[in-house]
């Protein structure tokens, strides 16, 4: 199923499998409060401080858990190349592939 955001030419594909959380209702500002039971059912880790908000063509509200990165910092995850360097560094450090560096000046100039 697509989502469309507000963004025109803008779509995910969601294939994920739901479960039923129940009813929520509106408040008299047209508010839906999710609850500490809801965030309890988040992953363990993930300290979202907002959420994305899809709308399917029919209708169909999908929140999804997100976290708000500074500005300057922005700009590594709009670089592909960047975050796959970092991501392949994380990848290398897991695996134990490091090596101590004794004076950080030249190991800088070297990259």
């Amino acid at each position: 199923m697509k989502r469309r955001s507000r963004k025109p030419g803008t779509t995910i594909e969601v294939r994920e499998e739901f479960s039923p959380y129940g009813t929520k209702t509106l408040d008299s500002k047209d508010r839906i409060s999710l609850g500490g039971k809801l965030k309890s059912l988040l992953k363990q880790g993930a300290d979202a401080d907002g959420f994305m908000v899809y709308v399917g063509k029919n209708g169909d509200i999908l929140l999804r858990p997100g976290v708000t990165v500074p500005s300057s910092e922005a700009w590594v995850y709009k670089n592909r190349a960047v975050m796959g360097s970092i991501r392949k560094g994380l990848e290398e450090a897991s695996e134990g592939k490091t090596r101590r560096v004794k004076k950080l000046g030249p190991f800088l100039d070297e990259l």
